[in-house]
């Protein structure tokens, strides 16, 4: 016998009964890797809910993924973008987001949801493979040990944000400060005032109405946009070290980290729900674990004298100290998923896209052509693929998106300090 939810309908019927077949259940995202026999076990974990049209006030299951059977729904989320979500389309094929990225769901007419068992079946392309041990000296190992506890106390030295940033950020969060107050920090700097005013002013900014102080950037930006910005910005200090041989890899890190930027902002301008200024700064900081690891070796020599060493011990720490280290700054709610899963290519999400499954995207398309392409999937067989720039990316080649706004993305690099 199911049970009455609060929908005030009978759920706890196996969706077995009415035709769910394992085909349909393997295009769902979440499941497409199980095997034929995880498939029939799941299917009999499956239930439905039945949706009468009208707002849906009561308690959704968090515990598993709800997807879109039949009807249509509309979501809003906390930014104030609205998806109206219908069955059979592609999105559909994706979990519903859930509080507290939505603010509410409206049954524009009558439909049902499929609640399925979270599956932790990940399949070989999700970046959470340990890295190969490069068979370390003793040396080494001992090294390495003593840089990961240096890592997990209090007193590790991770990546901060400039003080200018800091103060920026503080005051744009504040709601009694004016855009004038935040102006009139931002110009303190000068470099960042025109470096400011030579973004919005860009092409790629659509900066065709020209604009000539700080006050004219906030209010067509609006303030969680200078933020971004300003950050962005900032952040070129942060990739430094003064070990001559790590030299070369923090160069190489932030040469990397901006052109995903770029690609992030431009894929983000073209996908509802995205704000790209947002996705320009994700970019930038998905991989900043890996400057605070290049930073702790320097405190270890003895692992900077061989290359696998380094790329042993950047791999093993950045997530997890790219974790603390947004958590230092602060944003650790807005990209910690940016952090976790920028490289966890067969990452589901949800039906709206967000700033991981840009960065994703960003990533895949920047290692076009580098020495570790034949290792990673096709771009069109990443869930990222199939939710960005309303649908018109193609899978020959490349994101044709990205292809035509060539120029774009290098004119994002330059402003942001690459090369």
């Amino acid at each position: 016998m199911g049970q009455r939810n609060v929908f005030g309908k009978w759920i706890g019927r196996s969706a077995r009964k009415d035709q769910l077949s394992p085909q349909s259940l393997a295009a769902l995202g979440p499941y497409r890797h199980l095997s034929a026999a995880e498939l029939s076990h799941t299917l009999d974990l499956v239930e439905r809910i039945p949706l009468s049209s009208g707002l849906l006030n009561g308690a959704l299951p968090t515990d598993r993924h709800l997807f879109l059977e039949s009807g249509s729904i509309q979501i809003q989320t906390h930014t104030g973008y609205v998806l109206l979500l219908k069955a059979g389309t592609p999105q559909a094929r994706f979990p519903m987001p859930l509080k507290p990225r939505v603010v509410s769901l409206y049954a524009a007419e009558p439909g049902s949801l499929l609640s399925i068992p979270r599956t932790p079946t990940l399949s070989p392309n999700d970046g959470t493979a340990p890295p190969p041990n490069p068979a370390l000296t003793a040396e080494e190992n001992e090294a390495f040990a003593q840089l990961r506890t240096y890592f997990r106390t209090q007193h590790a030295e991770l990546p901060s944000l400039p003080d200018l940033a800091l103060k920026i950020g503080k005051a744009i969060d504040d709601p009694n400060n004016a855009n004038e107050d935040i102006a009139r920090l931002i110009q303190l700097d000068p470099s960042l005032s025109a470096r400011l005013i030579s973004v919005v002013n860009s092409a790629a900014f659509g900066g065709f109405n020209r604009i000539t102080s700080i006050n004219q950037a906030s209010a067509r930006l609006g303030r969680n946009k200078v933020r971004s910005l300003v950050y962005s910005c900032l952040l070129k200090s942060i990739f430094n070290t003064s070990s001559t041989p790590l030299k070369r890899h923090m160069e190489a890190l932030w040469q990397h980290s901006v052109h995903v930027a770029a690609l992030a902002f431009v894929l983000g301008r073209e996908t509802p729900g995205i704000d790209a200024e947002q996705a320009l700064l994700a970019g930038l900081i998905h991989d900043i674990g890996s400057v605070a690891v290049i930073g702790g070796i320097n405190r270890f020599p003895v692992l900077a004298r061989r290359q696998e060493v380094i790329d042993y011990a950047i791999a093993s720490l950045r997530i997890e100290v790219g974790v603390h280290t947004l958590r230092h700054w602060r944003l650790g709610d807005e990209f910690g998923d940016v952090i976790t899963d920028a490289e966890n290519w067969q990452r589901v999400g949800s039906a709206i896209p967000d700033n991981t499954d840009v960065v994703i995207l960003s990533q895949l398309h920047a290692l076009i052509g580098s020495a570790g392409q034949g290792r990673l999937p096709r771009i069109d067989e990443v869930p990222a693929f199939h939710k960005l720039a309303r649908g018109q990316l193609t899978p020959r080649h490349s994101l044709s998106i990205l292809d035509e706004a060539d120029a774009d993305v290098r004119e994002v690099r330059a402003l942001i300090g690459g090369s």
